[in-house]
């Protein structure tokens, strides 16, 4: 049997034999990845797994020395093989496969992966203090920014005031306004931002235009990087929490075929759990720097 483990901001992942579960526990600044790993392993059922495949957040592009986490795999489930990447590149194949284009991940943070002729580039996945524009975190930090600015009598938006006046009561409440709660409360909001503007909140609306352009330059950067030429017409999907959000989706996509019309949008064949052992069978000798191995 083999194990895989998708590690989010949201939430944890993974698979076994077939059976999906799931865990209340993310990745976040307060602890290295390893120490996260090691927690959602003493929750996971007890046996011994020859291949680990981790598809993990927060590497922001770079996949660090496998080491540590070979021999966490090694020490908890006698793994004698250990695939690390980063979570873009098993949503990319999770998503379309081995298809040349860009899977754009839209949760809590955001990070785009660009596939053509086998080479692939990665875009943002940068985290929330410099990058990460448009997704889940940053548009409920603005939707509540301009809301409690409004509130100080900074600004006008009083629109945001009374759709978000549930998770300014939650803000209100919260000790240390720095905190991991805070950042939970801004992912949060998000989805109210989101409905809000789908509702015809003006103010809710021009946050969701705002990330839909980021959103589709992060997209474009990706694609950019692969040095497609003129008349490659690239494969775009979009996976994460926010895809619920039709009318923000139908906005991406209108920013997106804007810069490249050839672009052909497709609903995700599957998901991280899905891309993640299939990326990493497809290239047993890694791809730097978004995969890399460990053998025991």
């Amino acid at each position: 049997m083999d194990l895989v483990l998708d590690l989010g901001q949201s939430g944890s992942r993974a698979r076994i034999n077939g059976v999906d579960y799931s865990f209340d526990i993310s990745k976040n600044s307060s602890e290295a990845i390893v120490t996260t790993l090691r927690r959602i392993f003493e929750q996971l059922p007890r046996g011994e797994y020859e291949r680990a495949y981790l598809s993990l957040t927060g590497l922001q592009g770079q996949v660090p020395e496998t080491t540590p986490f070979g021999e966490l795999c090694l020490e908890f489930f006698n793994s004698k093989q250990v695939a690390v990447m980063d979570d873009g590149l098993a949503a990319y194949y999770g998503a379309i496969g081995s298809q040349d284009g860009v899977v754009l991940t839209l949760g809590s943070g955001v990070v785009a992966i660009a596939g053509r002729t086998g080479t692939f580039a990665h875009s943002d996945g940068k985290g929330p203090i410099f990058g990460d524009f448009g997704g889940g975190y940053w548009i409920g930090r603005e939707g509540l920014s301009i809301a409690i600015a409004t509130i100080d009598g900074r600004d006008n938006a009083e629109d945001l005031v009374e759709l978000l006046s549930e998770n300014l009561a939650t803000y209100m409440l919260l000790e240390d306004k720095t905190s991991t709660e805070a950042a939970s409360l801004c992912i949060a909001t998000a989805k109210n931002v989101l409905q809000g503007a789908a509702d015809g909140v003006i103010s809710a609306q021009l946050i969701a235009q705002q990330a839909a352009q980021d959103l589709s330059k992060t997209v474009l950067s990706a694609w950019s990087k692969t040095r497609p030429k003129p008349e490659d017409a690239p494969t775009i999907s979009f996976l994460g929490g926010l895809t619920q959000a039709s009318s923000f989706i139908e906005l991406i996509r209108n920013n997106i075929s804007a810069n490249i019309p050839k672009a052909q949008f497709v609903s995700p064949l599957g998901n991280h759990l899905d891309g993640a052992p299939a990326i990493a069978e497809q290239f047993p000798d890694g791809v730097a720097p978004l995969l890399d191995w460990w053998r025991a």
